[in-house]
């Protein structure tokens, strides 16, 4: 692809521009993929290439099983912050949701840093005992 743009700034600059520029990318592409295939670098590669069957396949999406599980954590962890305490919510929503610093929880609820720091602490607390993670 390096060598198609290359070529085609040398032609933009050059004497013998390009009419039509569509159908001569294409052909310098084409013939770009050519030369790359009869270079000895591609024979090479070619040998040490692994049949498709022997490749791992890669999970590139949420299975409908490991979709279910998730739709059913997510409810849960919003069953439980539903059942924190107001502060608690309070500060455990501006800090995870929100991305606010101890400092500006704070100074937004009027509290000291020590006690926003303790909310958190309990709220957190109260969520992974309620999904049964280990501290």
């Amino acid at each position: 692809m390096q060598d198609v743009f290359v070529k085609a700034i040398r032609a933009a600059d050059g004497p013998g521009r390009p009419q039509a520029w569509s159908p001569w990318l294409t052909r310098v592409t084409v013939n770009g993929c050519r030369d790359r295939h009869r270079s000895s670098w591609w024979r090479f590669a070619g040998k040490r290439r692994v049949p498709l069957e022997a490749l791992d396949a890669v999970d590139l999406g949420p299975t409908p099983d490991r979709e279910a599980a998730s739709a059913e954590t997510r409810e849960r962890v919003w069953a439980v912050v539903r059942r924190l305490p107001a502060r608690q919510r309070e500060v455990f929503a501006l800090r995870h949701f929100e991305g606010w610093s101890t400092g500006q929880i704070a100074e937004s609820l009027g509290v000291g840093p020590g006690s926003v720091k303790r909310h958190l602490f309990r709220a957190v607390g109260r969520l992974r005992a309620a999904l049964g993670e280990r501290r």
